[in-house]
């Protein structure tokens, strides 16, 4: 009976209403039906728009990814390679030096050994190497073969004075070698 009589009187309500506001109502009504439909249907194709786009960045992300593959194909072999050069220890640099040198015909070595340095893992050992008197030909193929020898031996500084009017180059250098003291670990890797 409540339920009755409550819709007696929005009925009466509804019919003592006029004209004009009987269509503002009406309107009304259909301002709040349209937000009903249009608020969800925004949402939905807000949050499918933003899907979209996150996909978008996920598959650019993954694009990237498959083209720098070589490129950390190439960093991973050049790691291992670093690590493969570091299991040989380097022979004594002193003995090593005068080897290449007498290879080139580079005469006159002076070599000064410096103190060893521990560096966490590895230690470092160096020489100062003086030439008095070389020609620039076999100094630069004696330098490039110690370079590139199967050793971890860097040359870390070349100081060269002379040339033009005299007969070759005096030279400096500082030549380093480090051994690994423990192996590497899987961790490590």
């Amino acid at each position: 009976m409540a339920f009755g009589d409550a819709l007696d009187n929005l009925r009466n309500w509804a019919d003592a209403l006029s004209d004009r506001e009987r269509r503002l109502l009406s309107i009304m009504a259909a301002v709040f039906v349209a937000i009903g439909f249009v608020v969800p249907m925004y949402l939905g194709i807000s949050s499918i728009s933003d899907i979209e786009t996150e996909n978008a960045e996920i598959a650019q992300v993954l694009q990237d990814i498959r083209r720098s593959e070589p490129r950390l194909r190439q960093e991973k072999a050049e790691r291992a390679a670093v690590k493969r050069l570091y299991n040989r220890k380097a022979p004594s640099l002193g003995g090593f030096l005068e080897e290449r040198a007498q290879q080139y015909g580079v005469t006159g070595l002076g070599v000064t050994d410096q103190p060893e340095l521990d560096i966490g893992a590895y230690s470092r050992r160096s020489v100062r190497v003086s030439l008095p008197v070389v020609e620039l030909r076999p100094l630069i193929e004696m330098l490039a073969d110690i370079e590139n020898s199967s050793y971890p031996i860097s040359i870390e500084r070349i100081q060269m004075t002379g040339g033009r009017m005299r007969t070759g180059y005096t030279v400096k250098l500082g030549v380093n070698a480090y051994d690994r003291e423990a192996p590497v670990s899987a961790e490590q890797e």
